[in-house]
């Protein structure tokens, strides 16, 4: 029993490998006809069109079919790229401008990529394509910006100071325009003349909703109580404590104790921008209108129409030690007017020489922020008091040295400086309408120099400022002296050589 078992597994083992190799056989012969076949195909094919592909080609088209098939997954080796001139190809191959060079397949067969002649190209090399998937810039170009304002051509110290001599103010340019003038030669103390400050333009007419109501019988000062009420009281005791002033901003009367006290709390409405062509700089309004800003009080500015002194507490040099110097100051209001706050000084070469913050002697009132760029922060940090401020000044000024600033007797009254070899660019540049009238110095940087000033919302730099009169007087001394090359080239050419009379000559 347990032989015939045996044998019946040896007949099935034998005939199942005998069915094995007989499958085996027929496919290997399956694929060798119909290669064949299809590769006979191929070559006819190519053949009706004029011209016989390469054997490797063939070998290529059929290794490819294999793969997009899927029926064998061994890879054939990888063979160089070849030129492909054939009308077959070139006639496929859409969206090539020029001649096809070379067409081949990737490394996995998947990919297939040519190239063409560029020489011919008569679009982008780009294509069309890839401008359509490029993502458009709508955004405009930056505007080019605009090169900076040539800076007038530095001279040196000497040369400067020659040219600027005849433009030193005398004693009476000095009165008319303000400047602390010694009372006596002797001595420190100072007399000025203040004239009187141009007044903002007012309307025709102005109706006063404050005003007390008017009462018959009875006076403006009973409030309307008549004569029945209480003997009006006198205002001479509180007259002989206080001082009245104006205010510089609004132009509204208040009054102040001796002491510095504000005798009635009172905020002050004001246009800070100047009154051109019928309307404010500072907001678009026209004569009468409620002021754009509020400050918390009311200020003046230390001094009043008329003349003032004798006044103590001016310096002044002793002895010459020459150079040119531009100077400006930044002032804030205090209880006793206006206050040296900042100062800076700039050489003939646009070096600053010096510079710092300075600790007013009054309690402040205001910073004057706006225009000094002082902030309350800076004063609290500031050491230098005006007597120190006085003692550096005149350890490089000396009573030759020129003194170059815009409208500097500003800066000379609250550094209270008696100086009298001062360049003011006031004068170098007048106002069309003359004095009192000045021209501001944002225009006269934009006008002469081509460059803007005091245009930053943190108030005016005083080295700016100082930097800028420098310029504009170095401007004035080249236009002058390009001038008197004009007027030597001029009288050159038109000198007459005169010859002395001889009767013989005139004779003949």
């Amino acid at each position: 029993m347990g032989d015939n078992q045996a044998g019946e597994y040896t007949n099935l083992f034998v005939l199942g490998s005998v069915t094995l190799i007989i499958g085996i056989i027929i496919q290997i012969i399956y694929k060798t006809i119909f290669r064949g076949k299809k590769n006979e195909a191929l070559k006819t094919e190519v053949e009706s069109e004029g011209e016989a592909p390469a054997p490797e080609k063939i070998s290529e088209k059929a290794v490819t079919d294999s793969r997009a098939s899927g029926k064998r997954k061994k890879q054939a080796p990888w063979k160089g790229k070849t030129d492909f001139t054939h009308p077959w190809l070139l006639k496929n191959l859409k969206g090539h401008p020029g001649t096809v060079l070379l067409v081949d397949f990737s490394a996995n067969g998947k990919f297939m990529a040519a190239t063409c002649d560029e020489s011919i190209a008569a679009v982008d090399p780009a294509g069309a394509a890839a401008r359509r998937r490029r993502p458009r810039d709508r955004r405009r170009p930056p505007a080019p910006s605009p090169p900076p304002p040539p800076t007038p051509q530095r001279i040196s110290s000497e040369e400067l100071e020659e040219a600027l001599r005849h433009h030193i103010l005398d004693r009476e340019q000095m009165f008319q325009m303000g400047y602390p003038l010694d009372a006596d030669p002797h001595s420190n103390k100072a007399v000025m003349y203040v004239s009187k400050r141009p007044r903002r333009p007012q309307p025709l007419y102005t109706w006063d909703v404050n005003a007390p109501e008017f009462v018959p019988g009875g006076s403006q000062s009973d409030s309307g109580r008549g004569s029945w009420g209480s003997t009006p009281r006198s205002d001479s005791d509180e007259e002989a404590d206080t001082v009245k002033h104006e205010c510089v901003r609004c132009e509204k009367p208040f009054r102040m104790t001796r002491d510095g006290e504000y005798l009635v709390e009172e905020s002050c409405t004001y246009h800070w921008g100047r009154f051109t062509d019928g309307r404010y700089t500072c907001c678009p309004t026209v004569v009468g209108s409620r002021g754009c800003t509020v400050a918390r009080n009311h200020v003046w500015s230390g001094t009043k129409a008329g003349m003032h002194g004798p006044l103590d507490g001016y310096v002044r040099a002793r002895s010459p030690r020459g150079g040119v110097y531009a100077i400006d100051a930044e002032m804030c209001y205090t209880t006793a007017g206006m206050e040296l706050a900042s100062i800076a000084v700039v050489a003939a070469d646009g070096r600053t020489v010096y510079k710092t913050l300075v600790k007013p002697n009054s309690p402040v009132v205001d910073h004057n922020t706006r225009f000094s760029g002082i902030r309350p922060r800076d004063l609290a940090r500031a050491t230098k008091t005006l007597r120190d401020v006085q003692n550096d000044i005149l350890g490089f000024v000396g009573t030759d040295t020129i003194l170059i600033g815009h409208a500097l007797e500003n800066d000379l009254r609250v550094l209270k400086l008696i100086h009298f070899a001062v360049v003011d660019t006031c004068a170098m540049y007048p106002h069309p309408r003359g004095l009192p009238m000045r021209r501001a110095l944002r225009t006269l940087c934009e006008d002469v120099l081509g460059r803007s000033v005091q245009c930053g919302g943190g108030g005016h730099s005083p080295v700016e400022d100082a930097r800028a009169a420098l310029d504009l007087a170095l401007v004035k001394v080249h236009q002058e002296r390009a001038q008197r090359m004009r007027l030597t080239h001029h009288h050159h050419h038109h000198v007459l050589h005169l010859q002395p009379y001889d009767p013989l000559v005139s004779a003949a």
